[in-house]
């Protein structure tokens, strides 16, 4: 019977450092924007499968630009977004 060698417990345990692939902690939101106008002001086109269209500039395309922001930086992307419609 060939003998089995001993698993290696990984560097970043051993620094007593988070997993690389662990997800931030907290709530994550998704945000949309146009890839052609930058306008967050997109949305799905109902009767359509995977069609996005940009209020703004009237782009319509399948890959809208997508950035998850933390809950601080969700709030923060929503006050600037409030003082930029005053």
């Amino acid at each position: 019977m060939a003998k089995r060698s001993k698993i290696k417990t990984p560097d970043w345990i051993l620094k007593g450092e988070e997993s690389p692939k662990s997800k931030p902690k907290g709530k994550t939101f998704k945000v949309r924007f146009c890839p052609k106008c930058n306008s967050d002001k997109v949305s799905v086109v109902i009767g359509e499968i995977g069609l996005w269209e940009c209020k703004s500039c009237k782009w319509k395309g399948a890959n809208p630009k997508e950035q998850e922001l933390s809950e601080d930086e969700f709030m923060e992307y929503l006050d600037k977004k409030e003082e930029e419609a005053k």
